[in-house]
């Protein structure tokens, strides 16, 4: 077991050797510090937070001692063990935590998850890159897990899914024109390109193929008005499909229905 300390939380985690370069070396030097701001900003004790792929926990727990609940979803088996082991260690904050041992997709059931390179490495994805190793998950549609988990009143939705948000976020957008929570998302270009590369026969079709399903993302996420990059820069809606299309690396955005005050981040 080892503490380790992020901005104002401290919290104990597995020192587990898989997990200890992380904890020790990245964690602790400006690991996502848009990501911390954000969860600064938006969690509040008297609402609840949704982390779609929650890997080990360094969100999970952090937000746990600032927000009323947090619901946490992970597929992959070794992340999810260790997230499991992280939680319990925390004995102080485990029962404002629920974990959730499978994947969102726009339909529930069973699907493969693929590593990257290896299962508890923060890549698994629903969609194959560079492995074709998979390991069959659980998978449900965001209405289904908020009606099983009963799941309402949330401040911020967090989602790093490597890939995989093309298909949920488009899923989802009933549910974010009705309740418009803070949505923080994470995309990750490089995995659907690498993906296309094994389904889509010429360099055109791949073309075209990202190009819809940027576009599908993109009008799924129109009803909010504001959307900010991790320099905390506001980017306007007309100039955002263009910006996607020229990405190549992962890239997290915020989205919500007012505007953010930089001067409180």
């Amino acid at each position: 077991m080892k503490k380790v300390i992020k901005n104002d939380v401290s919290f104990f985690v597995s020192d587990a050797k898989q997990f200890e370069f992380f904890w020790d070396n990245v964690f602790s030097n400006h690991w996502e510090d848009f990501t911390f701001n954000i969860l600064d900003y938006y969690l509040h004790p008297d609402k609840n937070y949704l982390d779609i792929g929650a890997w080990i926990g360094p969100t999970v727990l952090y937000a746990a001692n600032k927000a009323k609940h947090t619901f946490s979803i992970e597929p992959d088996p070794v992340a999810f063990a260790e997230l499991q082991k992280n939680m319990e260690m925390n004995t102080s904050i485990a029962h404002k935590i629920t974990l959730i041992n499978k994947a969102l997709s726009y339909q529930s059931g069973t699907k493969k998850l693929y590593k990257r390179e290896h299962f508890g490495d923060s890549s698994s994805s629903l969609i194959p890159t560079l492995s074709d190793d998979f390991h069959t998950v659980s998978v449900s549609t965001l209405k289904e897990v908020l009606k099983e988990f009963l799941i309402e009143d949330l401040s911020l939705i967090k989602m790093d899914i490597e890939g995989g948000e093309y298909l949920l976020v488009p899923s989802m957008r009933s549910y974010l024109k009705k309740y418009k929570p803070a949505f923080y998302l994470s995309l990750h270009p490089n995995f659907l390109k690498s993906y296309m590369l094994k389904e889509c026969s010429s360099e055109k079709e791949r073309e075209k193929t990202f190009r819809k399903r940027v576009k599908k993302l993109v009008k799924s996420l129109k009803m909010y008005e504001y959307i900010y990059d991790s320099s905390f820069h506001r980017i306007d809606q007309n100039d955002f499909l263009d910006l996607l299309l020229t990405i190549n690396e992962p890239v997290e955005f915020l989205f919500t229905s007012t505007p953010l005050n930089t001067t409180n981040k």
